[in-house]
């Protein structure tokens, strides 16, 4: 079952276990259930929040970590308790917002206590765009005012541009503050973290935990932020719907999401 000693499989979401429609299909679940059963780790490293997690991946048992929100925090999906955290400094993040004030951008934050988004999200059409998004629910009238009041650890700032040209623009300028790094996570999304925050900072941290090698360590990706993770593993995958970069990353590569390549690659290297 397990020839190559991989201890610990860390997973992306969506371009990798989700398909498009950001379902995880049947054969997804049975593949990985089957890993979790012989006592391999199943770790999910995702740019989702805890709750993002919910009737996806934490249909298998047992799975005792995910690295969340690109890797700002790892948490005990059960309990919710954080066990690390890499956050964006709140002044800094507040810099961040009023920088981009008049560019045409929706943002969202992932914080410890949970997502906020600011009012107005279901005019702007984002909601008809991403139906598998909750836009009714941690809205606040203003973020940075939020954030001005707030004890709350800030892990991830999401942004969707309004057009492809502003998508195009702000990942040409990347990001104005040094303290922070800006990704492309998708077709138009773009996410920012602190530069100390990563899946692949994540997953060596937890492995350290865990008394678990990286060469133990298998990881499955699709994009800018799964690159990290990826070189660090002993065993690295990039999905066929991958950007080039990621491919590159990578010792193997397996079919799309939609195709469940993730599920077709694992079922091959553990043997069925």
């Amino acid at each position: 079952m397990n020839p190559h000693n991989i201890r610990l499989v860390a997973l992306d979401m969506d371009g990798t276990l989700l398909h498009e429609d950001k379902h995880i299909s049947r054969r997804t679940l049975q593949v990985v259930q089957k890993l979790a059963d012989a006592g391999i780790r199943v770790v999910p490293a995702t740019g989702r929040g805890l709750d993002g997690l919910r009737g996806t991946i934490l249909q298998v048992s047992p799975i005792c970590h995910a690295i969340c929100s690109n890797g700002a925090a790892i948490q005990d999906p059960a309990s919710g308790a954080v066990l690390e955290e890499t956050p964006i400094p709140i002044p800094e993040a507040i810099r961040l917002l009023e920088y981009y004030r008049e560019h045409p951008l929706f943002f969202y934050l992932h914080t410890s206590q949970g997502p906020i988004r600011p009012e107005g999200w279901k005019e702007s059409g984002l909601a008809a765009r991403f139906p598998y998004l909750r836009f009714d629910t941690s809205t606040v009238p203003d973020l940075i005012q939020w954030l001005r009041g707030t004890d709350a650890s800030l892990w991830k700032i999401g942004v969707f541009p309004h057009s492809d040209q502003a998508f195009r623009e702000m990942l040409r300028e990347g990001s104005p503050l040094p303290s922070m790094k800006l990704m492309r996570t998708g077709e138009c999304n773009i996410e920012i973290n602190s530069v100390h925050a990563s899946k692949g900072n994540a997953l060596k941290s937890l492995c350290s935990r865990l008394d678990i090698p990286m060469s133990s360590v298998l990881a499955i990706g699709d994009n800018q932020n799964d690159i990290e993770m990826l070189r660090f593993a002993g065993v690295s995958v990039a999905m066929g719907n991958a950007q080039e970069d990621v491919k590159s990353a990578a010792r193997f590569v397996t079919g799309s999401n939609e195709e469940d390549g993730a599920a077709e690659f694992l079922e091959r290297y553990f043997g069925g």
